[in-house]
């Protein structure tokens, strides 16, 4: 599946204050007593001040009205920064990875340990399915395969085969996993009217598995976004306002190959949606376009004429594609693409730099043909 690049939430929403999941600023020893007189588990999120995906987790999953409804109905959850007041648990509990969230019983005993950024739905999908003994994998496949189609079933056992997608070392294998999950949901999706999709419980088809504008799920989700639920429509339209950004974004840069069919459907959405009222997209449109035309000559002189102008995403964005971009088997073009990364490279971010030296690589290396 295509990596999606998410955009950034109000800054206001990265306030504990203000987020959606109640992380309570009591003692781990508090939250254990909490949860026994609530009849909960205790969720603790071990992170550090530098730990960026911590950040986006706190920012962009925590405070979303979906994962608040579920972390609050099940756990006490907690904050411990794992150098500062967390040290002596995240040591117990062998925290090596940032960040870290575990589940506990009141008993505390370890029910669940898992590791990194993930997006909203799957990241709560993920800890019901593995702490529900009813969604074991061997329940699910059983519950599958004797015909059941419920939304509660489809969304665990599609997480279910993204995850071992997502364990998996080979390529093929992970490939294969992540098309069962996608074939899975489509076959599912298929079969339900109108008022299913509208429904909150079916959610979880626009937010895991809506990859590209063309996608019947996503069609049905532009076309009705305002016949869903007042609760529902502010998350459908960050959903369709992420899809569209990573569409535009992909085939800036290069990493969604060329369609002018869907091309031109996702500018006209993205202009009819009021996606472009800021004009965000306009210079991406015009690189995407002179790109599609096949004169290269051409799109250097419009990188070397715009580059200073684009803002910092997708400054990096063609920094990191720029080989690829331009790739020919002419030397004089590949000469031409290394001598404009060169002459911008004392400019660049750390980060940046070691992408354009990657890309000087591929282009002045042996191998660039």
């Amino acid at each position: 599946m295509k990596k999606q690049i998410l955009t950034a939430l109000a800054a206001l929403l990265a306030l504990p204050g203000l987020a959606q999941t109640n992380f309570r600023s009591i003692t781990f020893d508090e939250a254990l007593a909490a949860a026994k007189a609530e009849n909960k588990m205790v969720f603790i999120d071990f992170y550090t001040d530098w730990c960026g995906p911590c950040k986006m987790m706190t920012r962009d999953v925590f405070p979303q009205k979906a994962v608040g409804d579920y972390m609050n109905e099940k756990f006490v959850c907690i904050k411990l920064n794992s150098e500062k007041e967390g040290k002596e648990l995240a040591d117990l509990y062998k925290v090596q990875y940032l960040p870290t969230f575990i589940v506990l019983n009141t008993d505390k005993k370890v029910l669940l340990t898992k590791t990194g950024y993930e997006e909203g739905q799957a990241f709560i999908n993920d800890i019901d399915r593995r702490i529900d003994p009813n969604k074991s994998p061997e329940k699910l496949k059983a519950r599958y395969d004797g015909g059941e189609r419920t939304p509660e079933l489809i969304a665990a056992y599609a997480s279910l085969k993204m995850a071992e997608a997502n364990e998996s070392r080979q390529r093929s294998e992970r490939e294969a996993k992540a098309k069962e999950a996608a074939d899975m949901v489509r076959d599912y999706y298929k079969g339900l009217g109108d008022a299913d999709r509208l429904s909150p419980k079916n959610l979880f088809v626009y937010q895991q598995f809506v990859e590209s504008p063309t996608d019947e799920a996503a069609r049905f989700m532009v076309e009705h976004r305002n016949e869903f639920d007042a609760d529902m429509r502010q998350e459908i339209e960050g959903i369709i306002s992420r899809l569209y950004q990573s569409q535009v974004y992909g085939s800036f840069s290069g990493s969604i190959p060329y369609d002018a069919a869907a091309y031109e459907l996702t500018k006209g959405d993205v202009n009819r949606l009021g996606l472009n009222t800021d004009k965000k997209y306009d210079a991406c449109f015009r690189f995407i376009e002179c790109h599609a035309q096949g004169d290269l000559n051409a799109y250097l002189d419009l990188c070397e004429k715009e580059y200073a102008s684009l803002d910092e995403t997708l400054q990096s964005l063609l920094t990191s594609n720029l080989a690829k971009l331009v790739k020919t088997d002419d030397p004089a073009i590949r000469q031409r693409a290394a001598r404009f990364l060169r002459d911008r490279i004392g400019g660049m971010s750390t980060n940046d730099m070691l992408f354009a030296v990657y890309q000087l690589t591929e282009l002045e290396g042996r191998d660039s043909k």
